[in-house]
């Protein structure tokens, strides 16, 4: 059993790096609810095999041969059932765990459905017992699945837990992390497997049961009890500070059904603060953006965290505005809270940062162009006017790695252009980027801004940078942490429901929240309500 911050994945890794010494690199299975999670944990210089590492449905979907996916081929249901439309997810990322687990708050009507047949067929209740709409909706979207041959992502548990006795590869040891966000399906799928291991890990901690929407629950990981010699408790947290561990375990401490155990502080006061009531997800453009401009003054990292991902773009907006750079490193496939990614070659950061690499205020690793990265930052241009007939394509085609002369650039430009380009290149950095920005075309003009605000604002190399403002859900960035959060009480409809009723439905709403705060390094911002749909904070007792 592990409290957030404690050393967990530390602590874990250690004991798989034994794992791995005594049974060898191919005999240990390590899963977890996301990829980023099992990689981590299995990262640290651990000589794992990849393929034993990854989520629960990774590993099924290679046990079973890899077979079509129904949530990413469904263009034919949609056509079929227009008002059951359900949104495509891409096979990889289900797999990894990286777009899993994020309410929307807007989902389609499909999409409501299959989540409640899913938590439905999670939580391992028989069809006989489901809402008689559902068991409608089930059969549809069973019969699509069986005519084209499909398997949906809960089919992948099921079919493994009922044909698949052993562990793909035939594991020693398993390790299951983050056991908490485990449905009751999967977890008696891992307990299946790993009843015929040497070894079997499950680490995890029931107050951080958040995803509770796919059948996850603290029940499911409680039982069957596990003896106490069993156990090992990490009771010190390593992150969460004074008032803010007082605010959390104050609200922990309503919920139903939890198993007491020590939790302690860091030895730091931190600060645990209700900020006014203007101070709403809607309204980011004065005292939250006042004060998250003095935290990055600090040099302190700061995390924005709503229950629902639509509440983040007002948000989100105003640190565009204000070209403070954001991230989100728990989901990085979302493209949206990562809009400076370097993975891809053709985003707008790397065509930046191919314009400005041969300016002299770029600095460290400071070089000619390239024909490569003439081709990247001019490919955006408008041509009339600008580049010769054919330039782009000429382009293309040249060697990446062919330094670019200034014949080059007299062979691909028109003369006026040209004449001005030299003149912006013997300016300040950014008379070249500005250049460039205003000559785009108008498809992408738009997408460019962002990213050269900020290295207008913050230097040429600013982009290179990791962001310090981290933006995502509060199921998102679980396992995540930053000096500053600024945590935002508003909830879905389906929340807000949850709330008002007592039980596990209101439970899980109280670990979410608790899982939201203790992301906080340093200081939580109780952040003001936007609407009636929120939760009461109460007073801070700290």
């Amino acid at each position: 059993m592990t409290e957030t911050g404690t050393g967990k994945t530390t602590n874990l890794s250690r004991q798989i790096g034994r794992a791995v010494d005594r049974f060898g690199r191919e005999s240990v299975l390590v899963t977890s609810f996301s990829r980023a999670a099992a990689a981590e944990l299995a990262g640290r210089d651990l000589p794992i095999a990849p393929e034993r590492i990854g989520t629960l449905h990774a590993h099924c979907y290679r046990a079973l041969g890899g077979p079509p996916i129904a949530e990413a081929n469904v263009d034919e249901w949609n056509r079929q059932y227009p008002q059951l439309r359900i949104t495509p997810s891409r096979r990889q990322n289900r797999l990894d765990g990286d777009d899993a687990g994020d309410e929307d708050g807007r989902a389609k009507a499909g999409d409501l459905w299959l989540q409640d047949l899913n938590r439905f067929r999670g939580l391992m209740i028989p069809p006989a017992a489901w809402p008689a709409s559902l068991r409608d909706f089930a059969e549809r979207w069973m019969e699509y699945k069986d005519a084209l041959g499909l398997l949906d992502f809960t089919d992948l548990i099921e079919t493994c837990h009922r044909d698949v006795a052993v562990a793909p590869g035939r594991p020693a040891v398993i390790f299951v992390d983050e056991a908490q966000d485990l449905s009751r399906l999967q977890l008696t799928l891992i307990r299946k497997w790993g009843g015929h291991c040497d070894y079997f890990i499950v680490c995890g901690d029931e107050d951080q049961t958040i995803h509770s929407f796919i059948g996850a629950t603290p029940e499911a990981m409680l039982e069957p009890e596990i003896a106490d010699d069993h156990k090992i408790i990490l009771k010190q947290s390593y992150r969460v500070p004074r008032a803010v561990h007082a605010m959390a375990d104050k609200l922990i401490r309503e919920v139903t059904r939890r198993q007491e155990k020590a939790y302690l502080p860091r030895p730091a006061d931190g600060a645990c603060v209700r900020a006014p009531w203007s101070a709403a997800y809607a309204r980011a453009d004065y005292w939250i953006l006042n004060r998250t401009m003095e935290h990055l003054e600090k040099g302190q990292t700061v995390m924005f965290l709503t229950t629902c991902a639509y509440m983040l773009e007002p948000v989100i907006a105003v640190l565009r505005k204000n070209a403070i750079p954001i991230h989100n490193p728990y989901r990085r496939s979302n493209g949206f809270w990562n809009p400076i990614r370097l993975t891809r070659k053709g985003s707008t950061a790397n065509r930046i940062l191919a314009l400005l690499s041969a300016h002299p205020d770029f600095g460290e690793g400071k070089r000619g162009w390239t024909m490569g990265e003439l081709a990247l930052w001019s490919e955006w241009l408008e041509s009339k006017g600008i580049l010769r007939h054919g330039s782009k394509k000429k382009l293309q085609a040249a060697g990446n790695g062919t330094e670019a002369s200034l014949e080059d650039l007299d062979r691909m430009f028109e003369p006026g252009a040209l004449e001005s380009l030299l003149r912006a290149f013997e300016g300040d950095y950014r008379k070249l980027l500005n250049w460039w920005r205003c000559r785009v075309t108008a498809e992408v003009h738009r997408r460019v801004q962002y990213p050269s605000e900020i290295a207008m604002t913050r230097g040429p190399r600013s982009l290179l940078e990791q962001p310090k403002v981290i933006a995502g859900t509060i199921h998102s960035v679980k396992g995540g942490e930053a000096d500053v959060v600024f945590l935002f009480p508003d909830l879905s409809n389906s929340g807000w429901t949850a709330y008002r009723r007592h039980g596990a439905s209101r439970d899980a709403v109280i670990r979410t929240f608790y899982v939201g705060m203790t992301r906080a390094r340093e200081t939580l911002y109780l952040c003001g309500p936007e609407s009636g749909s929120a939760w009461a904070w109460g007073p801070v007792p700290y």
